[in-house]
């Protein structure tokens, strides 16, 4: 099996491509939910975008497995409160000042006050979350992950070997489908907690610990599926196809597990094969770098691009202006408050040495 190098500045490319074509996804698919023009032949597949966030529920668990098992074997042990801190540091500052952002916006608008709840990170439960800040539903339940995994793993590790380890994670995997046939019949809103709990959209994050295990634990059992995981996508692809026109309790209950397991794939395929070609990662780079900011900012794009067509009557500048805000304002917001997060948090609170890598030979997320 073809290992992948990395790169001089300790990033995977591969990865770096997923992360990319994950926020590209989730940009497109709510670019044409808001969009002026009626396009529904376009829609039925761009409305797929919002699966952007599945992948990004991989990766996530790849990411967080990844430093943990990392560290664990490198140190013999892992520091909780310091796990914990550097994952705080890295995505709820930044959170914060979207959070302001929009909560200002929203009362300035609307007169809306500010909701304290989206301090603690339980919106996703709401019958109904606050359209000024929706994306958050996401985030919500990858914080929530991050405080409970890291006890997960301690637990796992003290408690249970190797096998029983992988046979947890993977009973932990079947739990969110299983306790979405359990709230099937309370199904509610797009945006209810029934569609955005935790507890109902793990499969993801689980899948890629379990695959992050694999890789450092039992690299015999990555490299077998890493070799299965070309011909399990097309098998996979359609059963997603199947899952979304049987509709109903199928597509509730089974989507979101087939979506962790595509995914999962893709990750496998990813991480196994060579790095894309410089050229490709000039491109996905940047995009995959800002992805958070741009997740965090790209509502704002959209509400200028649809202020703007309704302002001129001309509903195609939708697109110019949202797509280049979109760009502007997710740039910005790195360069301005997340890079300089994880300076601080990197400054105050060092992670390990660049040098440490997986036994796969295959270079973590960014951490």
């Amino acid at each position: 099996m073809n290992h992948p190098s990395t790169s001089a500045a300790g990033r995977n490319r591969n990865l770096d491509l997923l992360r990319a074509s994950a926020i590209l996804m989730v940009v497109l698919g709510h670019l044409m939910v808001q969009s002026p023009i009626l396009l529904p032949g376009l829609r039925r597949i761009t409305d797929y975008g919002q699966s952007g966030v599945d992948l990004f529920f991989v990766l996530s668990g790849w990411l967080i497995g990844g430093l943990y098992w990392r560290e664990q074997r490198a140190r013999g042990s892992v520091v909780m409160l310091r796990f914990w801190v550097r994952r705080w540091l890295r995505t709820i500052p930044p959170y914060l000042v979207a959070l302001a952002i929009a909560s200002l916006g929203a009362y300035v608008l609307r007169r809306q006050a500010f909701d304290f709840h989206y301090l603690l990170f339980i919106q996703n439960y709401y019958e109904t979350i606050e359209d000024y800040f929706t994306a958050s539903w996401s985030l919500c339940v990858e914080e929530h992950f991050y405080l409970l995994a890291p006890l997960l793993f301690l637990a796992l590790r003290g408690g249970t070997g190797r096998r029983g380890t992988i046979a947890c994670l993977l009973l932990l995997v079947l739990a969110s489908p299983v306790l979405r046939l359990v709230e099937y019949p309370n199904l509610k809103y797009p945006f209810a907690y029934t569609y955005t709990a935790s507890h109902l959209r793990m499969d993801g994050l689980v899948a890629g610990c379990l695959l992050s295990f694999l890789a450092s634990e039992a690299p015999g059992g990555f490299s077998l599926l890493s070799r299965f995981a070309p011909f399990a996508l097309p098998v996979l692809f359609a059963l997603l196809i199947a899952s979304d026109r049987a509709g109903g309790m199928l597509h509730y209950v089974l989507t979101g597990s087939i979506m962790a397991l595509f995914f999962s794939a893709i990750l496998l395929v990813a991480v196994s094969c060579r790095e894309i070609s410089s050229a490709l990662a000039i491109i996905s780079g940047p995009i995959a770098l800002s992805s958070y900011s741009v997740y965090l900012t790209h509502a704002w794009g959209l509400t200028l691009g649809r202020v703007t067509a309704g302002y001129t009557a001309v509903p195609a500048t939708y697109f110019l202006v949202a797509v280049t805000a979109i760009a502007l304002l997710g740039a910005g917001f790195y360069l301005l408050i997340e890079r300089p997060s994880i300076r601080f948090r990197d400054a105050s609170w060092p992670g390990m040495a660049r040098g440490s890598v997986t036994p796969m030979g295959t270079a973590p997320v960014r951490s």
